[in-house]
């Protein structure tokens, strides 16, 4: 077979795939959710379902939407600071397939991987494209934690009502404060990461990975690649902290935007929504713990962690239920389809960024008349190293 034929077969390939991750998370989403039908009252849940407008429905496919565009505009923000002037465009793609294969991996892993993948793609440096997303995680931690210190002592008040809800938020506590302190050490001394892969490539899992991979050298390039993560970490976190504050600020918005997506169906289908301190910690916390269960996008589990909390705030299990329910069928299911369409029948771009008269690194739109300094040493600066051999 040639080149040509082989790239076609695994792109078939790819997409069966994909097909078949997408299939998994509807049926077990599906499984989970008529188990728990069987647990409340049918007659409830359908009177529920009847008081629900096809505005409880569009208002939070919409406010993603919002979400989307608004983290587009933070990518422009912190990419500035390695003289990239990133395209909106890219950024909302980047931003709808990276919530699409979140959705269709387990744990929802496989959102940020992709979108370094794609910056890479469209040429820029690996290194700083993986600074930039999971630099979001971080923040994304840190905000969360936040909110749970902030109504701590709500969270331990509602343990008490929850039964075993209180399970949920106790873990949910646990991981935030966990996940933040190794997020913020692995990018503190990124050269653990380089060591823990050059140990781990000389063994049996190494071995398995290389063959998985395709990629016999995969813990050597990404021991190289870790040294630059701890360069552009300082970039961001040292040179920049005012910008990063400024990001982190931009997410809180993102963030409310998230919990108001199920706060308006709740608060219309039950008539009294919870508080909003009890809401908010219970939405962060639910959310990270059910995580952890690795189905795609937690898939089922999401619902059951939080129609499990939300119902005994509310009171009202059917009610509590059908808001969960439109939610998710809002925010995760529709979105699935719009992040599926995009992926498959939007190409991707390859090669498009280039250093510009200035030693600015942006998007050449096909057409436009080339710059008469292009290719010019970009200026002193934290500025990417447009190396291939620096991708992983």
């Amino acid at each position: 077979m040639d080149s040509g034929g082989a790239l076609k077969a695994d792109g078939k390939s790819s997409s069966r795939k994909l097909l078949r991750n997408i299939s998994f998370a509807l049926f077990i989403s599906l499984l989970i959710n008529v188990l728990m039908g069987l647990l409340v009252d049918f007659g409830e849940l359908r009177e529920a379902f009847k008081a629900a407008s096809p505005l409880t429905v569009i208002l939070p496919f919409l406010l993603i939407f919002a979400i989307y565009v608004i983290d587009s505009f933070r990518y422009q923000l912190v990419f500035s600071k390695f003289n990239i002037r990133a395209s909106f465009r890219d950024g909302l793609y980047n931003n709808i397939i990276g919530y699409f294969f979140s959705n269709i991996t387990p744990g929802s892993v496989g959102g940020q991987p992709l979108q370094v993948l794609h910056f890479s793609r469209l040429g820029l440096d690996s290194t700083v494209s993986s600074n930039v997303v999971f630099s979001r995680l971080i923040e994304s931690n840190l905000v969360q934690l936040f909110i749970v210190l902030i109504f701590f002592p709500k969270g331990v008040g509602m343990m008490s009502m929850l039964g075993k809800g209180a399970y949920l938020l106790g873990a949910g506590m646990l991981i935030t404060i966990l996940a933040t302190l190794v997020l913020v050490l692995g990018f503190m001394n990124p050269h653990l990461l380089g060591a823990l892969a050059m140990r781990i490539g000389k063994s049996g899992l190494g071995k398995l990975v290389a063959k998985l991979t395709k990629e016999p050298q995969w813990a050597k390039k990404i021991s190289v690649w870790s040294r630059g993560l701890g360069d552009g970490f300082k970039v961001l976190w040292s040179h920049n902290m005012g910008t990063m504050v400024l990001d982190i600020l931009i997410f809180m918005i993102d963030q409310v935007l998230w919990a108001m997506a199920l706060y308006i169906p709740l608060g219309v289908l039950t008539g009294t929504p919870p508080p909003v301190p009890e809401f908010l910690i219970s939405f962060v916390l639910c959310g990270l713990v059910s995580l952890f269960i690795p189905t795609p996008g937690g898939a089922g589990s999401i619902e059951a962690s939080y129609i499990l909390v939300l119902s005994a705030l509310t009171g009202k299990p059917a009610a509590t239920m059908s808001a969960v329910l439109i939610w998710r069928f809002s925010v995760y299911y529709l979105h699935l389809l719009v992040g599926g369409l995009v992926y498959f029948f939007i190409p991707q771009k390859k090669d498009v960024y280039t250093v510009d008269g200035k030693g600015i690194l942006r998007h050449i739109r096909p057409g436009a008349k080339p710059d008469p300094g292009a290719g010019k040493t970009p200026r002193a600066g934290p500025g990417p190293d447009r190396s291939r051999n620096s991708a992983l």
